[in-house]
């Protein structure tokens, strides 16, 4: 359709996806567990400090687990935050925050104070704007994550940006999403989990076949596949049981 004259140029939201690296492993957590201790290791040594956004669900849930016998790691120059939240407070079990603490944060000496759960505050747009001013504190304006960890849910959707809601279309650093059928959701945008030095996808399972093949096919409309939208500065990686074809 043809721009109406004056108007503003409209906006093609489709992005190649760059070269993901791309790991087939029978077990997850375990490469999961070997990423995480790399970059964690490294950052605090080149560093000083290992800034991380956790994912929910249950896929890392093996992961956490596993984390939770590494208390010899360096876990006081670690700052934690979480990918997505759903607006509910931190004791309720739909919390992701809630499930990592006594998955394994609660067993390892992370300083209390580098431990950013989104805020459970009034209303979701108070709990977004809120979050977004820790993460400016703590990264600095354009500063990212050493490490992001995500999910893929079957229908294509990553941390809380959910196809058709125009969630990983948006410039925010936080958000608010209201999926439909869901729970509201607190979600950090595309550009801000970019920003990570590598990001990780834990993908398992059959279910999760199509839209991981979807996601990694090519060109097309971010908003049907909002996993397209997220980039790495250095390293985007995918680890998986599934095996995929040319991969």
């Amino acid at each position: 359709m043809p721009t109406a004259p004056g108007a503003p140029p409209q906006r093609r939201y489709t992005r190649r996806v760059r070269r993901t690296d791309i790991i087939h492993v029978p077990d997850v957590p375990a490469a999961a567990l070997e990423l995480f201790e790399q970059a964690m290791v490294t950052s605090v040594t080149a560093s000083g400090r290992f800034v991380v956004a956790l994912s929910g669900g249950s896929t890392p849930l093996p992961l956490y687990r596993a984390l939770a016998e590494r208390a010899e790691l360096p876990w006081r120059q670690t700052w934690v935050f979480w990918g997505d939240e759903r607006f509910v407070p931190r004791d309720h079990p739909d919390s992701n925050a809630g499930t990592a603490i006594a998955a394994f944060l609660a067993d390892v000496p992370v300083p209390t104070e580098q431990l950013f759960p989104w805020p459970h505050l009034d209303g979701p747009e108070a709990s977004a704007a809120a979050y977004a001013r820790d993460l400016e504190r703590v990264l600095g304006e354009h500063g990212g994550f050493d490490l992001t960890l995500l999910g893929l849910g079957a229908d294509g959707h990553t941390a809380s940006l959910f196809p058709g809601t125009g969630a990983a279309l948006r410039d925010e650093p936080t958000l608010v999403v209201r999926p439909p059928g869901e729970r509201v959701r607190l979600s950090l945008g595309a550009g801000l989990l970019s920003r990570s030095r590598t990001v990780a996808f834990l993908v398992e399972g059959e279910n999760k076949r199509a839209a991981l093949e979807a996601t990694l096919a090519g060109d097309g409309d971010l908003d049907r596949y909002p996993a397209r939208a997220i980039q790495a500065r250095d390293r985007l990686v995918v680890i998986t049981d599934l095996e995929l074809p040319g991969a």
